[in-house]
């Protein structure tokens, strides 16, 4: 999002430059996935990985931005620094509420933030801390850093700890433990540790890609974990939910992010047996480093999740910028007979910034008509609910101008949602900036189907049924492809709705 201090720059030296209006990104530079997502008061405070100096992997701190409702971002000064030879790699950040760290006061408790230190001098990594006692808008270095050292780590690690990173820290009630979850890069491996003053640690248990049953084995390269409870809707019963993202094995192809649910006892994570059809969070390019906020107050009651939208390093043909945040979106996990299915949609905060551009309701459409071809726009909310013959496909375009278009389509005799990448614009950039992403998409059960569709300058974001099947993928169109054009072949569908709505911040 740009801010006013840049919207006159934004306005025209980068109207060429991809940027996003409602997705929160860098005002200049590298960034790469968020860090220490946590809500302080009324503030949603975000971290992420950032050169402040490049554009480019390297010398990373964590950025900081904060928000009051998950849209409108404010650039905030760095929060953690790379100095003294060490960078400040992925972390996250949790409340103690009780001063157990000593860290704050019985009248100020701290707000702490772990992260990963990395000596690019010799390829050590360790694990660090630092402390907020003005409620997140400073932060202070723990001086007994590190708080595990990679000599602590070695004999957990079989590179020697040169291979532990991205702490996910928080306190477990029914322990009364702090917890650290560790990643351990290429070994497909979560490591466990626990400490009861949230300062000194002590290793408790591995989770390996050989104890979660039914796991492919191509799925490789372990990092970033998150854990939280979920409810599970319908039941009244809760489970335990641990996110990781691998760098290979993902639906198509590289980065992704798999959910496992399971037990948890303060020592050990007991992964339920895997369900291939229900694994993956995201079945696009562009979803990955995904974590959770933290401290979000009861009555709000949201899991919300985010992610860095680029799969491609310093490809994406982005000059003054890299990298972006995903929409905030909210996980659930609902039983449907006897299997479970995580459900995600966009943040309800989205329809406070949209107005309608374009409405259908009860029309059938039948192949050589098109509709929708009046609409205009490169940030835009469209919602479609539909029933379609066997044999018909029905195609949503968006960005779309002469040659260039990124196609949402739902084939009825598969059953299957797609985006297609083949002619949306620049794909040069990288071998796997293009082709088709789908995954299967079953209709409700009185045969209709859902699908909503974010349009954000240079990506998509589409969610299939409730929110079961999700494709994230960036885009690089000309400024001047801006259509849209709603077809349907081999057969008819009937629109029960479609509603287009414009984004604007």
């Amino acid at each position: 999002m740009i801010l006013p201090a840049v919207a006159l720059l934004a306005a025209t030296a980068l109207a060429e430059d991809y940027r996003p209006l409602f997705h929160f990104h860098p005002e200049q530079n590298w960034m790469n996935e968020p860090n220490g997502l946590i809500k302080i008061g009324s503030t949603w405070h975000l971290f992420y990985q950032h050169n402040p100096t490049a554009n480019v992997w390297g010398n990373l701190n964590w950025g900081h931005a904060t928000s009051s409702d998950l849209l409108h971002w404010t650039h905030q000064p760095l929060a953690i620094t790379a100095e003294n030879g060490i960078q400040a790699f992925t972390g996250t950040a949790y409340y103690d509420s009780e001063n157990i760290s000593g860290l704050g006061s019985p009248d100020s408790p701290p707000y702490l933030a772990y992260y990963t230190g990395y000596f690019p001098s010799n390829g050590t990594q360790d694990q660090r801390l630092a402390y907020s006692v003005d409620a997140g808008d400073t932060w202070t270095k723990f001086p007994g850093n590190p708080i595990i050292s990679a000599a602590q780590e070695a004999p957990h690690d079989e590179t020697g700890g040169l291979e532990t990173r991205d702490p996910k820290v928080f306190f477990h009630e029914p322990s009364g433990k702090w917890i650290m979850i560790l990643a351990h890069g290429g070994q497909d491996k979560l490591s466990f540790w626990s400490s009861t003053d949230a300062l000194k640690w002590a290793w408790v248990s591995d989770l390996t890609s050989e104890d979660v049953s039914g796991l492919p084995s191509g799925i490789t390269g372990w990092e970033v974990p998150d854990i939280f409870q979920l409810p599970i809707e319908g039941t009244g019963e809760t489970t335990w939910v641990l996110i990781v993202t691998p760098a290979q094995g993902s639906p198509a192809g590289g980065n992704g992010v798999f959910a496992l649910t399971g037990s948890f006892d303060g020592t050990s994570f007991q992964a339920d047996p895997v369900d291939t059809s229900t694994l993956w969070l995201d079945h696009g390019r562009d979803f990955d480093g995904v974590l959770s906020w933290e401290n979000v107050e009861a009555s709000d009651g949201r899991r919300i999740l985010a992610g860095i939208a680029n799969s491609y390093g310093g490809h994406p043909p982005t000059n003054t910028w890299k990298g972006m945040l995903t929409f905030p979106r909210t996980l659930e996990l609902h039983q449907i007979d006897s299997k479970r299915y995580f459900v995600q949609q966009p943040v309800t905060e989205l329809s406070t910034v949209s107005s309608s551009l374009a409405t259908i309701q009860n029309q059938t459409i039948t192949p050589g008509e098109t509709l929708l071809s009046s609409v205009r726009g490169t940030a835009l909310d469209i919602q479609l609910s539909f029933s379609v013959t066997t044999d018909a496909v029905l195609s949503l375009a968006v960005r779309k101008a002469g040659t260039q278009q990124t196609v949402i389509r739902y084939n009825g005799s598969n059953k299957t949602l797609a985006v297609d990448r083949t002619a949306t614009g620049n794909t040069e950039y990288d071998a796997a900036a293009g082709g088709v992403h789908s995954a299967p998409l079953v209709p409700d059960a009185s045969g209709v189907v859902q699908i909503r569709v974010l349009v954000d300058t240079c990506s998509v974001e589409v969610f299939g049924g409730k929110g079961e099947v999700v494709i994230s993928d960036l885009i690089f169109p000309d400024e001047a492809s801006d259509g849209v054009a709603l077809e349907v072949t081999g057969g008819s569908a009937m629109l029960r709705s479609v509603q287009v709505k414009e984004v604007s911040l």
